[in-house]
């Protein structure tokens, strides 16, 4: 055996390895927003955002890890974190009403009626029943 074909048979064997070794950054990411939900549902915000983050980290794409961060901030009333939050869903995943719907809840909650507002109407045009529910709470302000 040549050193070159030697040389290239340890560098597959070495890459394979790695590969088979490493899980992907998806199932990686995945792992943490489970973990992240699992001390979210434990009461322990702190750490599930933690988790969430790092989860967005490794996969960007992962909106339901947006997503329920910017549930903890809504819960724990930081509207501007909230919001960030879920325009992040919203710039991955533009027709997602459960988000358009989050966020004009956020800038209800926040005091910005009009933005709050857009939001109904959007989710009007695309006939989602969360349209009237977000409505509905805009009335009862």
């Amino acid at each position: 055996m040549r050193w070159g074909d030697f040389l290239r048979s340890f560098l597959a064997l070495f890459l394979i390895s790695a590969f088979l070794s490493c899980e992907s950054k998806e199932k990686q990411a995945e792992k943490h927003f489970r973990q992240g939900f699992s001390y979210q549902n434990q009461g322990d915000l702190d750490q599930a955002l933690e988790e969430y983050e790092k989860a967005v980290q490794l996969n960007p794409g992962l909106t339901k890890a947006y997503t329920n961060a910017g549930a903890i901030h809504l819960q724990r009333e930081n509207y501007d974190r909230a919001i960030q939050k879920f325009q992040k869903v919203i710039e991955r995943s533009q027709w997602d009403t459960k988000a358009h719907y989050n966020l004009g809840y956020a800038y209800l909650k926040k005091g910005e009626v009009e933005k709050a507002q857009k939001e109904v109407e959007f989710l009007k045009s695309l006939r989602s029943e969360l349209g009237d529910a977000l409505e509905r709470k805009i009335e009862e302000r």
